[in-house]
C-alpha cells in the first residue's frame, strides 16, 4: 500500500504530507481545491510525463516523495520487477521508495530504492504499485494487453501458464539452434570445400608440437655447416694431434713443475692448475672431434630443412597463430569438417526435437485457450451483474478471444473487452467507448467478479461518481469498500454516500496565506467527518439536521451489509 506522499512545489500544493492506511481512503472537497492535482502528483510516480507548467510559481522543481509497503501476497511480484531492473530489494522497514524530481527547465530526476532510474523504469514499476482511473489517465483497462491477465485471474490459470512457458521457452531454444544450424548449413558446401584444403595442406606438411624452433636453430646450423667443421678440426688438431699441440706442451710443463712441487707451495698450485689445463684441453679436443663428426656435410639436408621452416611459416601467418599450434589447428578443422560432412542427420534431429517442443507448446496453448474460453462467458455475466448493481442495468461487457497463428510467451490468445453502456448498441473495445466514469464503475465490477484475486497494491478512482447519486452512489460506496478489503483504495469524490463508506477521510482545502494560494489535507477525526458530510449534504450552510443525515450515513455505511467491508479506522492526527 502507499503509506507515505509528500509533495512539494506542484501547483497549489506548496507542501503537503499524507499519510494513508489500509482499506478505504477518501479525499474530499470543494471543486478547484487540488484534488486533481493529488492524483496527477500520483501519476507521476506511476511515470506519467512531466509538465513544466505544472510547477508552482516561485520554485525551480516539484518534488514529489512516496513510500509503498507491499502487501505479502503482492511482495513478491513487485520485488521480481525491481529484481528485473537490477534495483535493490524490498526492505521490510522501507518498502519501495520512489523520489521524482520534475524540473521547469525539462529536466528531472527518478529515484527507485534511492538509485537512479529512467521514466521507462519508473513506469514498469509503478503500473505495478498504483492503479488509476479517472477519464485522464490509461491504466490496465485501456491497455489490451493486460486484459488477458484479468482473465487468467478469473480462469485461474496459474499452473496451465507456467507449463506453457516452460513449453515455449523449450520450443524457443530448439528453434533458434535449428534457425542457427540452417544457416550455417547454407554455407556448408563452400566450408567443406575449404577445411578439406586446409586439412589436406597441414595433413601435407604434418606439423609436430614444438618443432618450429628446434628446426630453426637447425637450419641456422647447416647453413655455415663447412665452416664449422673446418672449425672443428683445426680446433682438435691444436689442440691434440700437432706435434706441438696445446695438450703436450701442457703435459711437458706438467712433468717439470714436478720435479720440484714438493718442496714449494706456489709450485705446487701451478702443478695443479697445468692438470686442471691439460684435462680441459683433450676434453675440449675430444668435444671438437665429436661435433666435426656429427655436423652434416650432405647440401641437400640444409635445403630440405630450409624449405620445410619456410613451409611452417607460411601456414602459420595464413592461419594466425603460433607455429607450434599448427598441429592443434589441424586436429580442431578436422573435427569441424566432420561434423558438417555429418550435419544432415544433425540437422533432422533438431528438426525433429524442434516439431516436438512446437507441438508440445501448442497442446499446453491450446489448454490454456480452452480454460480461457470456458471462463470468458462467467467472467462477462458476473461483470455485467456487477455493472447493473452500480445502476448501469443494461450495460454487455463481452470478453473476445482470438487464436494468433503461432503460440507466444503467454499462449495462443489475444483478449480484448468489449463493452456496450446502452441498450441497441453493438459492444465495442472497452479502450474506446467508455468514459471515465464507466470505466471506474466496469474496473470496481471487475474487482467484484474477481474478488480478492490480485492485480495492483493500490488503486486510486478520480470521478468514479460522475453523473450518478443517490441510490447509484451507495452501490458505488459498497462496492469501494468492498474492494479495499484486499487493496488499499483512494478516491477522490463529491458524492457523501461514497465518502462515508471510507476508513479514512481527507479533506483537502484551498487556503490564502501572505498572499498565496495553497492547498492543505487535513485528516478529519469523527466530528470533522461529520462536518465534512454534512457540508457535502448541504452545501455552504450546514445546519443540524444535516449533521444529523450526515451521522446516519456513518452509521449506515458502518452495518455489516457488505460482506466485505472493514471495520472505521480510529482516525489519526
Amino acid at each position: 500500500m502507499l503509506g507515505y506522499l509528500r509533495i512539494r512545489g506542484l501547483a497549489l500544493l506548496e507542501d503537503v504530507t499524507l499519510e494513508l492506511g489500509p482499506g478505504f481512503n477518501v479525499l474530499t472537497g470543494e471543486t478547484g481545491a487540488g484534488k486533481s492535482i493529488i492524483v496527477g502528483a500520483l501519476s507521476l510516480l506511476r511515470g506519467a510525463r512531466a509538465k513544466s507548467e505544472a510547477i508552482r510559481d516561485g520554485v525551480e522543481a516539484a518534488e514529489l516523495e512516496a513510500q509503498f509497503q507491499p502487501e505479502p501476497h503482492l511482495r513478491e511480484r513487485i520485488a521480481g520487477v525491481l529484481a528485473q531492473h537490477g534495483l535493490p530489494e524490498i526492505e521490510d522497514a522501507d518498502g519501495v521508495l520512489v523520489h521524482r524530481t520534475v524540473q521547469r527547465s525539462g529536466r528531472g530526476r527518478t529515484l527507485v530504492q534511492s538509485t537512479l532510474v529512467t521514466q521507462a523504469v519508473l513506469a514498469a514499476i509503478g503500473e505495478e504499485l498504483i492503479d488509476i482511473c479517472s477519464q485522464h489517465e490509461h491504466h490496465f483497462l485501456t491497455n489490451t494487453a493486460r486484459h488477458l491477465e484479468v482473465l487468467d485471474a478469473s480462469a485461474r490459470t496459474i499452473e496451465e501458464l507456467a507449463e506453457h512457458e516452460r513449453r515455449y521457452a523449450a520450443w524457443k531454444a530448439a528453434d533458434d539452434e535449428l534457425t542457427s544450424l540452417r544457416e550455417r548449413t547454407a554455407e556448408r558446401a563452400r566450408r567443406i570445400d575449404w577445411l578439406r584444403f586446409v586439412v589436406d595442406e597441414l595433413e601435407a606438411v604434418a606439423p609436430q608440437p614444438g618443432e618450429h624452433e628446434g628446426l630453426r636453430r637447425r637450419v641456422a646450423l647447416l647453413r655455415d655447416a663447412r665452416r664449422w667443421a673446418e672449425f672443428a678440426r683445426d680446433a682438435h688438431t691444436m689442440l691434440y694431434e700437432a706435434d706441438d699441440a696445446i695438450a703436450g706442451r701442457l703435459a711437458a710443463l706438467l712433468d717439470r713443475v714436478r720435479q720440484g712441487a714438493a718442496g714449494s707451495d706456489q709450485l705446487e698450485l701451478v702443478q695443479e692448475q697445468l692438470a686442471v689445463a691439460q684435462v680441459a684441453c683433450e676434453e675440449a679436443a675430444r668435444a671438437a672431434a665429436r661435433f666435426a663428426n656429427e655436423l652434416p656435410l650432405d647440401p641437400g639436408e640444409a635445403e630440405q630443412a630450409e624449405d620445410r621452416l619456410h613451409e611452417l611459416e607460411r601456414l602459420r601467418r595464413k592461419h594466425g597463430v603460433d607455429a607450434d599450434d599448427l598441429a592443434d589447428l589441424l586436429v580442431a578443422m578436422r573435427g569441424e569438417l566432420e561434423q558438417l560432412e555429418n550435419a544432415d542427420e544433425h540437422l533432422a534431429r533438431l528438426e525433429d526435437r524442434a516439431a516436438s517442443a512446437r507441438a508440445a507448446a501448442l497442446q499446453s496453448a491450446e489448454i490454456l485457450h480452452e480454460r480461457r474460453v470456458a471462463a470468458a462467458r462467467g467472467l462477462a455475466k458476473a461483470v455485467e451483474a456487477e455493472l447493473a448493481a452500480l445502476h448501469i442495468p443494461k450495460a454487455r461487457l463481452s470478453v473476445d478471444v482470438t487464436t494468433m497463428d503461432e503460440p507466444g510467451p503467454l499462449g495462443i490468445d489475444r483478449v480484448e473487452f468489449l463493452f456496450s453502456a446502452n441498450p441497441g448498441e453493438p459492444v465495442a473495445p472497452l479502450r474506446k467507448v467508455a468514459s471515465g466514469g464507466e470505466l471506474s464503475r466496469v474496473l470496481l465490477a471487475l474487482k467484484g467478479a474477481l474478488s480478492a484475486e490480485d492485480r495492483v497494491a493500490t488503486y486510486v478512482f478520480d470521478e468514479v461518481d460522475a453523473g450518478v447519486g443517490g441510490a447509484v452512489a451507495e452501490a458505488i460506496g459498497r462496492r469501494l469498500q468492498r474492494a479495499a478489503a484486499h487493496h488499499q483504495v483512494l478516491c477522490v469524490t463529491h458524492l457523501p454516500q461514497i465518502a462515508a463508506f471510507a476508513d479514512a477521510h481527507f479533506r483537502v482545502d484551498k487556503v490564502e496565506r501572505k498572499g498565496r494560494t495553497r492547498t492543505q489535507v487535513v485528516e478529519l477525526d469523527e466530528a470533522g467527518r461529520i462536518d465534512e458530510l454534512a457540508r457535502m449534504l448541504g452545501g455552504a450552510k450546514v445546519g443540524a439536521s444535516a449533521r444529523e443525515h450526515a451521522t446516519a450515513l456513518l452509521k449506515q455505511a458502518r452495518t455489516p451489509k457488505a460482506p466485505a467491508s472493514r471495520p472505521a479506522r480510529a482516525a489519526r492526527r
